[in-house]
């Protein structure tokens, strides 16, 4: 009877205009007491307290199995990911063991100019430069920026505080204490958040938030009557936000060192999609290629060592991608 879905575009409605699972569940329950005889033909509170249990352990049950074999499929993805990725690791490895075997053998047999020379020794000291560098911006990152990750990926403001995951976030709203969850204003649209009180002059929070949301997906619950918690599903999975409502202070989203047991609830791909989000964000604020621009010069690489007739010396490679997409890898 569980698994039937003739219902569930009824009981989704009742869902979106009740707004939380607490006017969801006094509703139904509401509608048992009022519209049939469940309370009334019950023997006593245990014998009507016995069948609720009955269903909730049941669909409990069943929701804790799927949620298990959903982690076991991911960290099945995730070794399987890991092993590729070592496994490339030492293919890699190997080639450039047998490139530099290769060069260093050839170096004893061939001899070149005073002008190849000189042109070999300026290759050499361009990569050291841009290798120094590259070390110097990360020390003066690292000297310059000391504060720590925001808490919950999130922040605080005098009117709410938050935090948030990549798919979505929670805010924490504070109301006079003793409110009731009808007297609680909270409309979200796609862009848009308004919260407050009826009654009062002015709402709490109404403006326009950073980015969208997906409305039927979001809801808003009264805790211990002073806090109204509203969850906010982003239509974007794969972006942080710097702050709810525009105008409001802003975090430093390249601070934000996500979960990891966070990271090993996606499956596969979509893990790998958000780890190299990640190192494109980190390159990116060193002045460094990003992931992609790292591929197309290994490309150009293996090309140039494919056809050494042609001359690169004075070439100049726009990588494009991130950034202005002008990096010195050394040519």
């Amino acid at each position: 009877m569980g698994d039937d879905e003739r219902f569930d575009g009824v009981l989704l409605n009742i869902a979106q205009q009740a707004g939380n699972i607490d006017a969801v569940m006094d509703n139904f329950f509401g509608f048992l007491q009022r519209k049939t005889d469940f309370f009334t033909a019950a023997h006593d509170e245990a014998a009507a307290e016995k069948i609720v249990l009955q269903y909730f352990r049941k669909y409990w049950k069943a929701g804790q199995k799927k949620r298990a074999e959903q982690q076991e499929k991911n960290r099945a993805a995730d070794e399987e990911r890991k092993a590729k990725a070592e496994e490339k690791r030492k293919k890699d490895e190997e080639e450039y063991r047998q490139r530099q075997e290769a060069s260093a053998q050839s170096a004893k047999i061939e001899e070149v100019t005073d002008e190849e020379a000189a042109k070999i020794k300026a290759e050499k000291d361009l990569l050291s430069k841009a290798e120094t560098a590259i070390e110097e911006g990360e020390k003066e990152e690292k000297e310059d920026d000391k504060t720590p990750p925001p808490l919950g990926n999130g922040g605080t403001t005098d009117k709410y505080t938050w935090t948030q995951t990549l798919s979505a976030l929670e805010v924490y709203v504070h109301v006079r204490p003793g409110i009731k969850a009808k007297q609680v204003v909270c409309d979200i649209g796609t862009d848009s958040l308004k919260v407050g009180i009826k009654g009062e002059p002015s709402l709490i929070l109404d403006g326009k938030m950073e980015s969208k949301v997906k409305p039927d997906d979001c809801m808003w619950t009264l805790i211990d009557n002073k806090v109204v918690q509203i969850t906010l599903e982003k239509l974007d999975g794969m972006k942080w936000w710097s702050c709810v409502m525009k105008g409001d202070p802003t975090i430093d989203t390249k601070k934000i060192v996500p979960d990891n047991s966070k990271l090993s609830d996606l499956d596969g791909e979509t893990r790998m999609t958000v780890e190299k989000m990640m190192y494109d964000q980190r390159q990116k604020a060193l002045g460094k290629p990003s992931s992609d621009q790292e591929k197309q010069h290994e490309l150009l690489d293996k090309f140039k060592k494919a056809h050494p007739e042609m001359d690169f010396s004075n070439a100049k490679i726009n990588y494009g991608g991130g950034g202005n997409g002008n990096f010195n890898f050394g040519q």
